[in-house]
């Protein structure tokens, strides 16, 4: 019977091996299975690197100690992810895929041939970074094809919505948004985690602290979300960014089972005369899709690490 992992316990582990790895050459081994599959020191120490070098931090040992935990549930989390798309044989979605690595080329002034010698010349590795790229598009995908018919939108809904909003609101504005998601354990645990992302805020930024830490899918591109309505935003978020100064970042967010922090990167004015209602309307069916496709993620996520055996070497 495969036993369930928890995360404290897994942390925990971790910790036990924290001294063993340094920046200096080590020999590889594996560090843990995950089911059918293994996570080698190679792998470790090449998604610790690839996460400095994305946020642009030294690789010192102290940054590496401090990427070290993440990185390492990081690639627990790939090969699960991993195993289930190649058991529902899942290809993710190309178009998506390029999108995404030319936006990550084009931060570095180059094209995707360009990023891979970029990589290279810093000794990372490309393929295994475009392997776990892949993975997560392909996971996303998977989630879409097994719960796209448990996502329902009620048409009539979704028009009274639009509807009230632009009665009520003869003008509104538009929000350039970024995300960083957590997951919450407990009370103890979450508290120690809202300082380490508040201390990692302050000491890397927020973009690059959404690539070391954020369990969303816009961690790849540092937590943008990019312009969204002040119509499609929940009251909530609403209410807490309309208060927001541009480059202000809010307190944690917190939801049944994560918390998320919002950074106000720009707002503007449309008037209403200027509205494409047809692009509300899509907007706001889009964004309700993709809450609980969020949802329906995490929770199929963790419905399969619990029933896989994950063993720390």
């Amino acid at each position: 019977m495969k036993k369930k992992i928890i995360y404290f316990k897994l942390i925990a582990i971790i910790l036990i091996i924290q001294g063993s790895f340094t920046h200096a050459a080590i020999q590889n081994k594996i560090l843990a299975t995950v089911g059918g599959e293994i996570v080698s020191s190679f792998e470790l120490k090449n998604k610790i690197r690839i996460n400095l070098f994305l946020s642009n931090l030294e690789l010192s040992q102290k940054n590496i100690n401090n990427t070290k935990n993440q990185a390492m549930i990081s690639l627990i989390d790939y090969k699960i992810k991993q195993e289930e798309v190649k058991k529902y044989k899942v290809a993710p979605n190309q178009q998506g895929l390029s999108k995404h690595i030319n936006n990550i080329s084009k931060k570095y002034n180059t094209d995707v041939q360009g990023l891979k010698k970029l990589f290279e010349s810093n000794g990372l590795n490309f393929e295994l970074f475009m392997s776990q790229i892949e993975a997560e598009f392909a996971w996303q995908q998977l989630i879409y094809n097994i719960y796209q018919n448990k996502i329902s939108i009620n048409e009539k809904e979704i028009s009274e919505e639009q509807d009230i909003v632009i009665k009520n609101q003869k003008n509104f504005e538009e929000f350039n948004l970024a995300e960083i998601e957590i997951l919450l354990e407990n009370d103890v645990d979450n508290k120690k985690k809202f300082k380490e992302i508040s201390d990692q805020i302050n000491l890397i930024g927020f973009e690059n602290t959404a690539i070391k830490h954020s369990s969303s899918s816009t961690a790849f591109d540092g937590g943008n979300l990019g312009w969204l309505s002040s119509r499609t935003l929940s009251n909530e978020i609403l209410k807490i960014v309309k208060e927001m100064k541009i480059g202000e970042i809010s307190i944690p967010i917190i939801r049944t089972n994560t918390a998320m922090y919002i950074k106000l990167l720009g707002k503007r004015s449309l008037k209403k005369e200027n509205t494409d209602l047809e692009k509300l309307k899509q907007q706001i069916i889009n964004n309700k899709k993709n809450e609980l496709l969020n949802l329906f993620s995490r929770s199929h996520l963790s419905k399969i690490k619990n029933n896989t055996l994950i063993e720390i070497k």
